[in-house]
């Protein structure tokens, strides 16, 4: 059988033929005129331009015809199979692409469609489990404010020590469920984001009302500071829980007399929000997961045990299906020395410095998003 002849051989031995009837033609010709012989070279080497231009440009189509197939298949889409009909090189690689597109099809389609499908599962069981334990979890919160308000008869300090020790499990247990139902409805797609006429330095004082106590038990510093705005088109029940998620964190992983700032700003297109602290800062290496599901900082678990590891997930997917953008950075350059602020952090300050959360919404607002659920994380 003889052996397919490659491109690259093909279009040598265009121009090998075409030189060579050249040099015969000129050869030939010698005797002619000199402006003979230049116009017979310019017609040979025009007429062997335009056959190599064709060959090139046909290699160039199936070349942008395979490249395309192949970002197709990078995208998970692994119908139908290249029909490129060549006898070369470029032939054989397309054989080979059809061969490899009909194994995935039956072989990589069926276990993405697997992971798909077990990738649903569990968010449909966290949804379903997640209902189905806030009702007794409502339960045993009313029987225990019931017994605490002594409306059952009187209580032994001993038994009102159990009972309020409950109550706290309890309330964590639901902070858990409401977080674990809010991502499955990030994850599902399902919730809602409806857009009002909103004041935001009401929202972020009242998301502050709820960590004042905490506040002045450690005689944490606040400081805040919000400029005049009209009233800009958010959805106030989420612009709450972003600011509470946020707050949170600040609270707990803040040391006692630390400092906390709470800003928000205008400026030309946004508005933009910071909520910083001088607390235990983010290790390094773990930044680059600190926005994913039930992750926590290997340093604050050692401050505080408990906590779900969801808030900043859930943060994150708010801000940004509703057209705004979060990020941070730690340590944070507000509690950094003048001289130490454009410098690389030394081994002996790391993870140290406290974190910045930053939060962009722009001036036209948020992005309604259509959905048939609403979060009540927090």
């Amino acid at each position: 059988m003889l052996k397919r002849m490659k491109l690259s051989d093909k279009v040598l031995l265009v121009f090998f033929a075409f030189s060579t009837l050249l040099i015969f033609l000129v050869l030939f010709l010698f005797e002619g005129s000199f402006q003979q012989i230049l116009i017979l070279s310019n017609v040979v080497y025009l007429v062997a331009f335009f056959v190599t231009y064709s060959i090139s440009r046909n290699f160039s189509k199936s070349i942008t015809r395979l490249t395309e197939k192949v970002q197709e298949m990078t995208q998970g889409d692994f119908a139908g199979e290249l029909k490129i009909n060549r006898n070369d090189e470029l032939g054989e690689l397309v054989v080979a692409m059809n061969k490899l597109l009909s194994e995935l099809k039956t072989g990589a389609a069926i276990d993405i469609y697997k992971h798909k499908e077990i990738k649903q599962a569990k968010t449909d069981f966290v949804s379903l489990a997640s209902h189905q334990l806030r009702t007794p979890l409502s339960i045993i919160k009313w029987y225990i404010d019931f017994l605490l308000a002594r409306d059952a008869g009187d209580l032994t300090p001993e038994q009102e020590k159990y009972l309020k020790e409950v109550y706290r499990s309890n309330e964590r247990l639901i902070e858990l469920v409401n977080a674990l139902l809010d991502v499955s409805r990030i994850d599902l797609g399902t919730f809602a984001i409806e857009p009002e006429p909103t004041d935001i330095r009401e929202r972020a004082e009242r998301a502050l009302e709820r960590f004042l106590p905490e506040i002045k038990a450690k005689d944490i510093n606040l400081e805040k500071r919000f400029d005049k705005l009209p009233e800009l088109n958010l959805d106030p029940r989420l612009t709450k829980i972003v600011f509470e998620n946020i707050l949170s964190n600040s609270v707990k992983y803040t040391s006692r007399n630390g400092i906390i700032r709470f800003v928000i700003k205008k400026t030309s297109a946004n508005i933009l929000i910071k909520i910083s602290d001088n607390g235990c800062g983010i290790p390094r290496e773990q930044q680059p997961q600190i926005f994913t599901k039930l992750f926590r900082a290997d340093n604050v678990k050692k401050i505080e045990s408990m906590g779900t590891g969801l808030g900043l997930y859930i943060v994150k997917a708010v801000i940004e299906k509703s057209g705004g953008r979060i990020w941070f950075e730690s340590p944070s350059k507000e509690f950094l020395p003048e001289d130490k602020k454009d410098k690389k952090e030394s081994s002996d300050n790391k993870n140290k410095g406290g974190t910045t959360f930053f939060i962009s919404i722009p001036l036209k607002g948020m992005k309604k998003k259509k959905g048939t659920k609403k979060l009540t994380s927090i």
